[in-house]
């Protein structure tokens, strides 16, 4: 009888351990985020869900994206690349029903981690934009961003699901 309950005990725990063999590392939110500068000073970044810019303006705060890795493993994750790209949603300024078009990525990187640990999370920010050269380079085109997407992806390993290491992360950009 006492090796029935261990049995059945086993049994009980068991879809425990096997989703744990199946753990990854996953991308789980993608957070846009602003540091207004007045005069000299930088103030501390904010959350923001959409750009305030018009057309042909610089956009005059640091922006960044946070990347957010979650490590759902029993192990520590190590060794991991994340691969980043930048591209702007383009329309045509004098007509506001153009639907536009997504241009190919202007800007593309790689962030190194080195560790995370069992069940802890990464927070990736990436700082480097380069928002204000791409928009410079739409000046007087006809044609201006109104908004900005980040695509995300793990390097894969052996046994991951690609839906877990990939991730997208668009902010719109509206007129002030």
């Amino acid at each position: 009888m006492k090796q029935q309950i261990r049995f059945f005990t086993a049994l009980t725990f068991l879809p425990f351990f096997c989703a744990g063999l199946n753990a990854q590392v996953q991308l789980t939110k993608i957070d846009w985020q602003m540091s207004r500068i007045e005069g000299k000073e930088k103030m501390p970044f904010a959350t923001i869900q959409e750009l305030k810019l018009a057309p042909y303006q610089k956009y005059p705060h640091q922006l960044r994206a946070v990347v957010t890795a979650q490590n759902a493993s029993a192990k520590p994750a190590e060794g991991l690349v994340l691969r980043c790209a930048l591209s702007l949603h383009i329309i045509k300024v004098a007509d506001a029903a153009d639907a536009g078009f997504w241009a190919v990525p202007f800007k593309v990187e790689e962030v190194r981690i080195s560790r995370i640990p069992p069940g802890g999370i990464y927070e990736a920010k990436l700082i480097h934009s380069a928002l204000n050269e791409q928009l410079k380079k739409l000046r007087n085109t006809g044609f201006w961003a109104d908004a900005l997407k980040l695509q995300t992806m793990l390097d894969p390993k052996n046994g991951d699901e690609p839906v877990k290491i990939m991730k997208d992360g668009v902010i719109g950009i509206i007129k002030p």
